[in-house]
């Protein structure tokens, strides 16, 4: 009997030890910077394929502030988003590694987020009239897309994860919600102001925000970053 349960006791540790090898965490050291605390967790389903998910939490715009929008009739403060992001994953190595999930890898990935602000400023109208800008933002985004990267293992069950390149795309819904009324011109002069952005640069967009209702853009998406981690 006590053979029995020594021989189910090792086939349990051993089982153990096998789906240890099968799980990487990492998390970005640089998101921080950027007020975003970003962490990942990889699953091998294979001994080339992984799936994974990455959870972040968005918690001001860092050191980096987000300028604020200001033109001849329009000033807006610093914008400061908060929210959440995830992220699934799912990943093919190119090759068998030894230690399982290293070396060159391609894939698809999936993301939401959803971010949130209070805007405000001053506006002044054709009439040269002032209104107190204060509207609830929401900005809420699904994207989609290929990624390729090269995980490294640095020492024993150390690594760096380097996301070389993910080009997608992505769909952002735009919801503003007026604390007091404004006057329509200002959402007219605001999109004018946002298509000249160098975010928007080159991609002759011919978009108009709305107020009190969603507004819908369809944006290209890339990712790439780093990531330390550690296998188990």
């Amino acid at each position: 009997m006590q053979n029995k349960i020594l021989i189910v006791i090792c086939f349990l540790v051993i089982s153990m030890a096998q789906a240890q090898e099968k799980n990487h965490i990492s998390i970005d050291p640089i998101l921080p910077v950027f007020g975003t605390i970003q962490l990942q967790y990889e699953r091998a389903i294979s001994d080339k394929i992984s799936v994974g998910i990455s959870l972040g939490l968005k918690t001001g715009s860092g050191i980096f502030r987000v300028s604020g929008i200001n033109g001849d009739r329009i000033s807006i403060d610093e914008f400061n988003f908060k929210g959440i992001k995830i992220l699934p994953e799912f990943r093919w190595y190119t090759q068998k590694s030894r230690n399982g999930l290293f070396g060159f890898y391609v894939g698809a990935y999936a993301k939401y987020q959803n971010f949130t602000d209070e805007i405000l400023g001053v506006y002044t109208d054709s009439n040269q009239m002032n209104s107190t800008i204060e509207i609830d933002a929401n900005i809420i985004t699904f994207a989609g897309g290929l990624e390729i990267g090269y995980k490294l293992m640095i020492w024993e069950r150390f690594f760096i994860d380097f996301l070389i390149a993910g080009p997608g795309i992505s769909t952002n819904k735009i919801k503003l919600v007026e604390k007091q009324p404004i006057p329509d011109e200002f959402y007219d002069d605001v999109s004018d102001a946002l298509s000249e952005y160098a975010v928007f640069d080159g991609l002759n967009l011919d978009f108009r925000i709305n107020g009190n209702q969603d507004t819908d853009i369809v944006l290209p998406a890339f990712r790439y970053g780093i990531k330390l981690g550690y296998s188990f």
